[in-house]
């Protein structure tokens, strides 16, 4: 299965990649996180009471539901490892409570104690551009030790942060020009997408900043790949023309970058090792209101196993695209979701 759509978004997909080239639609998953599970269930959150919220373990193959778990208090979306020891979750703040542009409240549950960890305010402004602002970081690394939290959203925001699990201590606060941070797939590596660099970058306590070997700049939406060999990533071949996306993966063990193909493309994933999926774009008409951009979604998704280079357009049941399930939301959600660190 391939989970679309991150924890921060209204509205998750599920599909069955069995097929890749012909998937199929399995639910939406709306206003909760949820993560994959294994390879036939999902975990989701399912608040309860002001101080209950369950872990539902869900089963596609039998349809039957059962309870996981629980955190003892009551919240919808957030990032928690699968045997349920760490939780961080956000809460809205407003100006009456300091907060004049709104603000947010991380909290971090471990150590079965929940409390505050720290807030920060929101920015103001938005992107004129066609992938809108950064996306909310909020992550619990895979081995359990770090978390990362905070939003780059405008004039006035914060630099992400970094804390420590175990004494809730500030480890380190991001440069204010890191845009988005995500964990790799395993222990506490995180890597960073800064504005005005060429190169990715990662971030270790024990190494601090560095430079990600062979790497471009990861622009757009980087994902990694189910075994975390691999990073996908959309950019433009001139950033300072940005009239023609393309999409590219990134092998961590080689440390190559590689041009998936050489047309108007956004938007890419992986949906299970080797294969990945990937928006077609279209310039946009004269006179046409088609929002921030040069190019739009066409209404195609491609498919290519990496290991054979061949592009395929992806076939969908009636109704049963992205875009279907979500309006223009479904291009929206049209990237990596969330799922459990590899083993």
């Amino acid at each position: 299965m391939v989970l679309m759509g991150a924890k921060w978004t209204s509205l998750q997909l599920l599909y069955d990649v069995t097929n890749p080239t012909r998937p199929r639609f399995l639910c939406k998953i709306a206003n909760t996180s949820a993560h994959l599970f294994t390879g036939d269930t999902f975990e989701y959150l399912k608040p309860v009471s002001a101080n209950e919220t369950d872990v539902m373990l869900h089963s596609l193959g039998s349809g039957n539901e059962s309870h996981a778990g629980t955190f003892p208090f009551y919240v919808t979306s957030g990032s928690w490892l699968p045997d349920q020891s760490v939780m961080v979750y956000t809460e809205p703040r407003g100006p009456d409570e300091g907060f004049p542009n709104g603000g947010v409240t991380v909290y971090l549950y471990a150590h079965r104690q929940n409390s505050v960890l720290y807030a920060y305010r929101n920015g103001i402004g938005d992107c004129i551009c066609r992938f809108g602002l950064p996306p909310e970081v909020l992550a619990v690394s895979p081995d359990g030790q770090f978390v990362a939290a905070g939003h780059l959203a405008g004039k006035g925001s914060e630099p992400i942060a970094v804390y420590r699990v175990s004494d809730r201590a500030l480890v380190t606060t991001l440069d204010p020009g890191v845009m988005w941070a995500f964990w790799d797939r395993t222990g506490h590596r995180l890597f960073l997408d800064r504005f005005g660099t060429d190169t990715a970058q990662s971030w270790t306590p024990e190494a601090g900043v560095s430079a990600v070997t062979g790497a471009g700049a990861w622009s757009f939406l980087p994902g990694e790949s189910p075994d975390g060999s691999q990073v996908t990533y959309t950019a433009y071949v001139n950033p300072n023309d940005q009239t023609q996306p393309r999409v590219y993966v990134y092998d961590l063990k080689t440390a190559t970058t590689r041009l998936v193909v050489d047309q108007l493309r956004t938007q890419i994933l992986f949906v299970k090792d080797g294969w990945v999926w990937y928006l077609d774009e279209r310039m946009c008409k004269a006179g046409e209101a088609c929002g921030p951009g040069a190019t739009v979604p066409s209404g195609k998704v491609y498919a290519m196993n990496l290991s054979t280079g061949t592009e395929q357009e992806v076939s969908w049941a009636f109704g049963d695209d992205p875009h279907g399930q979500g309006g223009d939301a479904g291009w929206g959600v049209f990237g990596p979701g969330e799922f459990w660190p590899a083993t």
